[in-house]
């Protein structure tokens, strides 16, 4: 072979990429993107116009996410037991969902303890109220716990039961304030304004975010929330909650507005939360349950922070 083939092997390889405008690597050195083409011949894919935030089809989530709030309200409006039973299962499937994300990163909970605890909280909340809600936590918590040590695993043991309480006081604990709200006087107007103050707070963030975000509010958690999308959910979530409760308690709308603010922020934090656990296991979504949305707990995760800062804020004015 000639001494000098294989540098104009190199030289040519190097002009191929020119021409195609491919470059040899990414900036500051990194590797290049796989998805980036390295010939002519085959084409860079191009994302569809219609994917935003992070590659979720817009109309897809839109159309899914109203079809969800519609059947949730009219389920509490119809029937308060309904809904109880509903939000239980809801709440089973999400355990659920939520052990299945955990054992991607090799952890595990109790789920079968969760899954009888979450219903026991659900039957406890409906016939006990609060004070049925507090000793079915404390239950479950021992039971998760027992079964732990009963595995017969050293491994891991503390960390995976603290998984387990973990589980039950986010997901059936939180959620079962939405019960407690519904069962009291004006059940399905405080239903009502927390659900649409959460929504409020998700719509205007994500439209003030796309159209004026600069300034990141937690980037090493959730990278796109920015200071200017929580303070247009802010708005609109105290906004149409203000609005919700001017029409269904009496034209009293400083309620909905207080409660608006309250369970806005909170919805802020409950996503934060929910992000921060997903980065530390390291998954996207929780699951590809709903389409455009990802799993159950990517569409709870404000609404079960907000119901008991909810139900705090509605039982200052109207009482528990």
């Amino acid at each position: 072979m000639h001494p000098n083939s294989a540098s104009e092997v190199r030289e040519a390889q190097q002009r191929a990429r020119a021409e195609a405008d491919v470059p040899d690597e990414g900036v500051d050195g990194e590797d290049i993107d796989p998805r980036i083409t390295t010939s002519v011949e085959t084409p860079t894919e191009q994302v569809a116009p219609v994917a935003r935030r992070g590659g979720r089809n817009m109309p897809v989530a839109a159309a899914v996410g109203i079809s969800i709030l519609v059947a949730t309200l009219a389920l509490a409006w119809w029937s308060p037991l309904a809904f109880t039973i509903v939000l239980t299962v809801v709440c089973i499937g999400a355990t659920y969902e939520w052990k299945q994300a955990l054992a991607t990163h090799s952890r595990e909970v109790a789920i079968i303890p969760i899954m009888l605890a979450s219903a026991g909280m659900g039957v406890a909340t409906w016939t006990g109220g609060p004070e049925g809600l507090v000793v079915a936590l404390l239950v479950g918590c021992a039971g998760v716990v027992a079964w732990r040590v009963a595995d017969e695993r050293v491994e891991n043991t503390m960390a995976d039961a603290m998984a387990s309480i973990l589980t039950l006081m986010w997901i059936p604990f939180l959620a079962s304030f939405l019960i407690l709200m519904e069962t009291a006087d004006h059940g399905w107007a405080r239903v009502l304004i927390v659900v649409l103050a959460v929504v409020g707070n998700d719509t205007g963030g994500l439209f003030a975010g796309m159209f004026a975000g600069k300034h990141k509010m937690a980037p090493r958690v959730s990278p796109k929330k920015t200071w200017e999308g929580f303070a247009g959910g802010m708005i609109l979530g105290t906004l149409v909650a203000s609005i919700a409760a001017w029409f269904t308690l009496d034209e009293r709308w400083w309620i909905g507005a207080a409660v608006g603010a309250a369970c806005a922020a909170a919805g802020v934090l409950g996503d934060l939360a929910e992000s921060a656990l997903k980065r530390d296991i390291q998954v996207k979504d929780m699951s590809g349950l709903i389409p455009g949305h990802g799993g159950i707990m990517d569409r709870l995760d404000s609404i079960v922070v907000a119901a008991p800062v909810g139900y705090v804020v509605f039982a200052l004015f109207l009482g528990a």
